[in-house]
């Protein structure tokens, strides 16, 4: 096998062919993200709209005691839901940037547009690389915290 310099690689059509369908299965995907997340936000709000509603049960209770511990309970919950939601955005941009940008660039064979789209996909596979680490990391200290909590009740 002939030694090969990187930059001796070209895209071939049978490549560009592969290149093609993954763009147009990337963007599928994309844009059913964008419009479940869009369900999301429509939930948040509706959620939002009948927890306002709502006029009895635990919560009016217990807001009744302490009027301030509902509306920050609330608040903590929909903070939460937010940094849940941009967390779920963040890779499913990169991918469509990916998915539009490459169909671009080989319809127009241009390097430039090329590069960019290789670099969202590049920066959505990182973001999930980083993302699995920090969920790696909490179930690590999930377990730690797990194991000296049993062990301080005796088991």
């Amino acid at each position: 096998m002939e030694n090969q310099n990187l930059f001796d690689l070209h895209i071939d059509e049978e490549s560009a062919r592969y290149l093609k369908e993954t763009a147009k299965w990337g963007r599928f995907l994309a844009i059913v993200a964008f419009i479940m997340i869009g369900f999301y936000v429509l939930a948040l709000l509706f959620g939002l709209m009948a927890g306002g509603a709502m006029t009895g049960g635990f919560e009016a209770e217990y807001s009744t005691t302490n009027p301030f511990a509902a509306a920050m309970g609330t608040g903590v919950g929909v903070a939460f839901f937010i940094a849940y939601l941009a967390l779920l955005t963040v890779p499913v941009v990169y991918l469509y940037r990916f998915s539009t940008r490459i169909k671009t660039a080989l319809e127009g064979n241009d390097q430039t547009t090329l590069t960019n789209s290789f670099g969202n996909l590049k920066s959505m596979f990182k973001f999930y690389g980083i993302l699995m680490i920090v969920m790696l990391g909490l179930i690590a200290l999930a377990f730690i915290v797990m194991v000296i909590t049993l062990g301080t009740a005796g088991f």
